[in-house]
């Protein structure tokens, strides 16, 4: 499926963020409640990959915007600031 590395590397992440989108072409369609429950969770562990990496989803759809943002609030928590 993969070559396992130590990091997630961008184009990988960005596949996973294009995944995503995808699902969201699903909300106009009919889907039994299962399909729909599990269509779900997969979306959330593909959201949550991109997430514990330090990107957030860009749902802009204009040309040339990439598909992952660096997620700021993110980096913010994980730093110990002391004085």
């Amino acid at each position: 499926m993969s070559n396992l590395a130590d990091k997630t590397e961008y184009r990988a992440l960005s596949i996973n963020a294009r995944m995503v989108k995808d699902f969201e072409r699903l909300h106009c369609l009919e889907m039994s409640a299962t399909d729909d429950w599990n269509a779900s969770g997969a979306r959330n562990l593909l959201e949550g990959i991109i997430e514990s990496n330090g990107y957030k989803i860009n749902y802009d759809r204009r040309k040339g915007h990439r598909p992952l943002l660096k997620d700021d609030n993110l980096l913010k928590s994980n730093h110990n600031y002391t004085r």
